[in-house]
């Protein structure tokens, strides 16, 4: 069960925040990918995008790789295009019951009322998570970044995905001027995070992903398990 928690701040710390499948129930990226293809229907570009997830997601797939993969499917689109789906993207989802995890949620806006700086890192990008963060406050999001020409976005990448060392290294460079690491928090579902959760004083697990709660144990992080 989740454990109830009193965050105090003794100074100005950070709350770092993975977002799929540990604040919204939902992969943001695979729901935005079949939106997109509801909204612009191309059956050959759809039937490429799902034979790279049949192909690279099982239950050991490695983030990075299906990050970048993910991202070539978006090679010609509009970046307004986009950003008008994934405005869209987050209506459609969020009218649906139990888009966010309620506990994690409910940690998030502790965090915010004990004066953290409340961070969203996620392999996700920005028009999707923008939505969010906008509905829950949040003014900060390390997001996988696409390269753009002209207003329509390449398939690739301007930096490394946001995903396992991108993540570490993001929040490590984040905290390096501050020397408040031993204060903050971040919270993850995957091993994919254990970079991330591993640079924080308080790394938190939300049950459900590929860290199990046995490896949660072992590593003697908490974990939050009624979501």
């Amino acid at each position: 069960m989740s454990n109830s928690q009193t965050f105090v701040n003794p100074k100005r710390g950070y709350a770092f925040f993975d977002v799929d499948n540990t604040l919204i129930r939902i992969n943001s990226m695979l729901s935005f990918q079949d939106f997109w293809y509801d909204l612009y229907p191309d059956l050959n570009a759809e039937s490429s995008y799902r034979a790279d997830l049949h192909t690279h997601l099982h239950s050991h797939a490695c983030w990075e790789t299906v990050n970048k993969l993910y991202y070539r499917h978006f090679a010609g689109r509009s970046v307004t295009a986009l950003s008008q789906a994934g405005e869209r993207w987050f209506r459609h989802c969020r009218s649906a019951s139990e888009f966010y995890c309620q506990p994690v949620l409910d940690e998030l806006r502790q965090h915010q009322r004990a004066g953290y700086q409340v961070v969203f890192v996620s392999g996700s990008f920005p028009a999707v998570l923008s939505p969010i963060a906008r509905e829950l406050g949040v003014t900060q999001i390390l997001a996988t970044q696409l390269e753009q020409q002209e207003g329509v976005v390449t398939g690739y990448l301007t930096a490394p995905p946001m995903v396992g060392a991108g993540k570490r290294d993001a929040i490590r460079s984040l905290l390096a001027s501050q020397g408040i690491a031993e204060v903050s928090y971040a919270y993850g579902d995957d091993v994919s995070d254990i970079p991330m959760l591993s640079v924080v004083g308080n790394p938190v697990v939300v049950a459900g992903g590929r860290l199990s709660p046995a490896q949660t144990k072992k590593l003697g992080w908490r974990l939050i398990a009624d979501v």
